[in-house]
C-alpha cells in the first residue's frame, strides 16, 4: 500500500489509542486491540468500502503489516457490536481535535460511521443476526 495511507492509518491508530478509555481485559488480551479495531472501522468508512467482505479482502490483502492480526468477517462484526460506545468516543475525539469537521469530506466520513454505529445498536438490540454488511451507502 502506499506510504500516505499507512501514514494516515497509524496517525489514526495513535489518536485513538491514545485519546481510548477501555478498562482492561481479564485473562487472555485480545489479538485486535480496541484502537485497532476502531481504526479499521473509520478506515473502513474512510475510504469508502460498503462490503465488510470487501473490506476485509483489502485489508488482509494491502493492511498486513499495519496490522497483523485481521479477524475474518463474524469476528469483525461481533467485536464492532460490542465497540458501540468505544466507536462513539472515537468520532467525537476526531471531531474535537480538527478544525476541519465541518468540511464535506469529514462530513460524510463521520454520517457513514454513525450510521454503522445506529445499525449495529438497532442489530443488537432487536438480536438479529447479521445477514448484510453494517456500514451505510451512499444514495
Amino acid at each position: 500500500m502506499t506510504t500516505e495511507l499507512d501514514t494516515l492509518l497509524t496517525a489514526l491508530y495513535v489518536h485513538i489509542d491514545d485519546r481510548l478509555k477501555t478498562s482492561r481485559w481479564r485473562g487472555r488480551p485480545p489479538r485486535l486491540t480496541d484502537a485497532e479495531l476502531i481504526t479499521l472501522a473509520v478506515a473502513q468508512a474512510m475510504l469508502g468500502f460498503h462490503c465488510e467482505a470487501r473490506w476485509l479482502r483489502f485489508a488482509h490483502a494491502h493492511l498486513h503489516g499495519l496490522f497483523p492480526y485481521l479477524p475474518q468477517r463474524p469476528a469483525y462484526n461481533k467485536r464492532l457490536r460490542a465497540a458501540l460506545g468505544l466507536v462513539k468516543q472515537a468520532i467525537r475525539s476526531l471531531a474535537a481535535d480538527t478544525d476541519l469537521w465541518l468540511d464535506d469530506v469529514w462530513i460524510r466520513v463521520a454520517q457513514r460511521i454513525l450510521a454503522m454505529t445506529c445499525a449495529i445498536w438497532h442489530n443488537r438490540t432487536i438480536g438479529a443476526p447479521i445477514t448484510r454488511s453494517l456500514t451505510a451507502y451512499d444514495h
